[in-house]
């Protein structure tokens, strides 16, 4: 349970001065409140207050410390050192995850004590799952912004290196995260079968949190320099994809899986490593036969995208899923769609790796969307704007109705793009080949 990287942010954590300092300040705030409390009836629960802090200090302050586990590694430039530590990859996690992160738990359960103190001697105004929800909330904050900093390390994105991504974490959760008081006589249907609000709620944060410390793990994998097979990543559309369509009793599974599959294929193919070096070692493998290396070199972002052709492929047979969003009056649903969208991912992933061969990599993602933009929205807007639909259509054909020249212009444009690649990748070959 004790290991080297716990102990060691142990010891960054806590002196003689936070020892004290917390409880001390804890109590005062709690003591002042109590005391406001009973001179001014009407105020807010004492164990209302508890949560609030828990909050306050684990899920935002906590969050700032498990970025900066990773960050303070990146700017002193000490991540080599710990690639060439002895700890594996789970060792490493839970003891960055629970070992940076422990002067906030320790305020936590502080204010988790308060409140089951006050919970169980007063008239409470908060649940035990509520509580117990805010603690899986805060794990799935500390694990996310683990995760991410670890995935993108490599990327030499600023707002990496300046915390930044423990802030969007923080906005992130602001903004979808479920109430946590109202709507508790309620139920919430899930997969056609009826649950309490409460329990619900917190069997989903559980759920979200057990993800995100997988995630957190996986990512420390792939920074420590191991080489696994990518199955996670699709493994974890497929959850989200399950959790996400069971709120329409799978009405809609294929077409969420899909627009997932699509959503983290882009992420990943905008933030991984994707230069020609490596593709050189993959296609090598290839050749060779080497199916494991082949698949422990592959980035993560193939596998979703391999994903994604499987969803459009069973929508193209399965007439009964639509779409999770309206679609434009004049467009007539057809189950090409699905399979014209998933063509269009391939362009895109195929335009990303021509400018990631240039040998310009760090501009590849600006100059793709770039690109992307003039093509799906600039260009169609003027060929509209001159009347000449027949190129509107060509540039962006999934605004139109039909379906069999809709799909004709996708599987166009992506082999087109596919040609372009191909051609982008015998240059560069050949050019390294004489060097």
């Amino acid at each position: 349970m004790i290991n080297p990287e716990f102990k060691r942010n142990l010891w960054l954590q806590f002196s003689l001065h936070r020892l004290i300092a917390m409880p001390a300040v804890l109590g005062l705030v709690f003591f002042t409140l109590s005391m406001a409390g009973s001179n001014f009836p009407g105020g807010i629960p004492l164990d209302s207050v508890a949560l609030i802090l828990f909050g306050g200090i684990v899920c935002l302050w906590g969050t700032r410390s498990a970025s900066n586990a990773v960050i303070d590694e990146i700017r002193d430039k000490t991540w080599d050192q710990q690639r060439m530590s002895a700890l594996d990859p789970w060792t490493m996690t839970w003891g960055k995850l629970f070992g940076a992160t422990a002067f906030n738990w320790y305020g936590g359960i502080i204010c988790l004590a308060i409140f089951a103190i006050t919970a169980v001697t007063n008239a409470h105004s908060m649940t035990i799952s509520g509580a117990l929800t805010l603690v899986a909330l805060g794990i799935l904050m500390h694990a996310s912004t683990i995760a991410l900093n670890l995935h993108l390390m490599r990327s030499d994105i600023r707002a990496v290196q300046r915390g930044g991504i423990a802030w969007a974490v923080v906005v992130i959760t602001v903004m979808f995260a479920p109430p946590f008081r109202s709507h508790f006589d309620t139920s919430v249907t899930w997969w056609g079968a009826s649950y309490a609000y409460g329990p619900f709620l917190l069997s989903s944060m559980v759920f979200l949190a057990a993800l995100g410390v997988f995630a957190a793990w996986r990512s420390m994998n792939s920074a420590l320099q191991i080489a696994t097979i990518p199955w996670a990543w699709p493994l974890g559309c497929c959850l989200l994809a399950a959790y996400i369509a069971g709120f329409a009793d799978g009405a809609s599974l294929l077409w969420v899986g899909l627009l997932l599959a699509m959503a983290m294929t882009y992420a990943a193919l905008f933030t991984e490593e994707n230069d020609i070096a490596l593709w050189q070692r993959i296609v090598a493998r290839l050749k060779t036969g080497n199916w494991q290396g082949f698949l422990r070199n592959l980035p993560i972002w193939p596998s979703s995208l391999a994903l994604g052709f499987c969803f459009a492929l069973l929508l193209l047979f399965n007439h009964n899923q639509m779409p999770p969003f309206n679609l434009p009056p004049d467009f007539s649903y057809s189950s090409l769609l699905a399979l014209t969208l998933a063509l269009m991912l391939l362009r895109d992933s195929c335009v990303y790796l021509f400018f990631a061969f240039s040998g310009k990599g760090k501009r590849a993602g600006a100059t793709t969307i770039l690109y992307l933009a003039i093509i799906d929205g600039l260009l169609p807007f003027m060929a509209h704007f001159m009347g000449s639909e027949v190129l509107a259509r060509f540039f962006m054909p999934i605004q139109f109705g039909n379906a069999w020249l809709m799909l004709g212009i996708a599987v166009a444009h992506a082999v087109l793009a596919i040609a372009l690649l191909g051609w982008r990748w015998r240059q560069r070959a050949l050019k390294d080949d004489s060097n």
